[in-house]
């Protein structure tokens, strides 16, 4: 009978403790349930949720920012490319003359190649100005978003009612999928790249955390 009552909503307990970035979810989640059993409501709760969700995603958007400058750069220049701009790229590096399959790749691989380099520059830039700039951190990040990208292409073969041919040119096919759907999805390819490629540094409470404990 009480354990139900004395008890939050368990999803929205979940998605504070796994889901809501910040360093100090367990003292939030200590004190929420705290008051939740002196007599919060559920809905009291779910609201205590969703502000610690939004305060932690603008809390890691203000650390992170050099990311989503990246992942907003890379995408606009990846949606933003002329339709025929891959293939004037594969003529200027005589893509032809190469072996197949090294051609099929250089002929298909050379715009995201090149629209990744150009968003690492406005990435670098942030890790510079962040003073944390590695030159490991660039080319893991460059070599995690081309096999990103590389992957998510070859998918969509497996899916072929997703590609439409344009009229007048068969050879040319466009997805069917939503603009903002694959906007948002090439977002998320670029900030995951950076994500894995770029650690962050620990921040100075963290640090003095530690050093506390240590000492």
């Amino acid at each position: 009978m009480t354990s139900k009552k004395s008890n939050p909503p368990e999803f929205a307990l979940w998605w504070l403790r796994h889901m809501c970035p910040g360093q100090h979810n367990e003292v939030l989640t200590g004190d929420l349930i705290e008051r939740f059993r002196e007599g919060a409501t559920r809905g009291w709760f779910w609201k205590q949720t969703l502000i610690a969700s939004i305060t932690g995603a603008a809390s890691e958007l203000r650390r992170r920012w050099a990311f989503f400058c990246y992942a907003i750069i890379g995408s606009a220049a990846m949606c933003l490319m002329p339709r025929y701009a891959p293939i004037k790229m594969s003529i200027w590096l005589h893509w032809s003359e190469l072996p197949w399959p090294l051609s099929q790749f250089v002929f298909e691989g050379a715009a995201p190649v090149v629209v990744t380099l150009v968003a690492l520059s406005v990435l670098a830039a942030g890790l510079l100005i962040e003073h944390s700039f590695r030159w490991t951190y660039i080319f893991r990040t460059w070599i995690i978003n081309i096999a990103l990208l590389t992957v998510s292409h070859y998918s969509i073969d497996l899916f072929p009612r997703l590609l439409r041919p344009i009229p007048g040119d068969p050879y040319v096919k466009v997805l069917i999928i939503p603009q903002a759907v694959q906007v948002l999805f090439l977002v998320s390819t670029f900030l995951v790249a950076a994500w894995l490629g770029c650690p962050m540094k620990p921040s100075a409470s963290k640090v003095r955390q530690t050093g506390h404990k240590t000492s």
